[in-house]
């Protein structure tokens, strides 16, 4: 295959404005929850319960974010490294995706990423995040998924540019 154009190993950080207002929004939230566990009422504290749990969650991993200085997103010529959620794949080669496309949740803006085999790529993954990634890929549209939320660019630039690797690099 002979490749025309600028194809260099393209690297996306978070964006640091964002993530801190990821860590405060969920910090609020997760305090809010505290005082749905406060109350008598068991509908509210189960509320509060779940409320916590996710709120928590996302508060560390946002928190995480922020302090490490590692990369949401790798695109070079042989393939794609995910690291933009709790549920990334890791590695991914251009041949092993079947199609890139722009997804919209009622809360997100993804970029969605359809596997040709989904078990080879999620038998890579540790196995602790492995069940996340199956507990979010089994009512998720599309396996993998790549938030906005952390990425140093725009979601439709930073998707137009897999695209552009994915068309010339992916084999059909």
């Amino acid at each position: 295959m002979t490749t025309k154009g600028d194809f260099s190993e393209i690297v996306i950080y978070p964006t640091r404005s964002k993530t801190l207002a990821t860590v405060l929004g969920s910090l609020m939230f997760a305090v809010a929850a505290v005082f749905f566990l406060l109350t008598p009422d068991i509908y509210a504290r189960l509320v509060g319960a779940g409320a916590l749990l996710a709120f928590g969650a996302s508060t560390i991993y946002a928190t995480y974010r922020l302090i490490s200085n590692g990369p949401v997103l790798v695109l070079n010529r042989d393939g794609m490294f995910d690291n933009a959620s709790p549920f990334a794949v890791g590695w991914i080669n251009w041949s092993e995706i079947e199609r890139i496309s722009p997804r919209r949740t009622y809360l997100a803006r993804l970029i969605g990423v359809e596997l040709r085999d989904r078990d080879a790529v999620f038998a890579r993954i540790p196995p602790l995040r492995r069940g996340l990634v199956h507990s979010m890929a089994a009512w998720s549209r599309t396996p993998v998924n790549i938030p906005a939320t952390f990425l140093g660019r725009r979601l439709d630039e930073t998707q137009a540019q897999m695209e552009r690797y994915h068309n010339e690099f992916g084999g059909s």
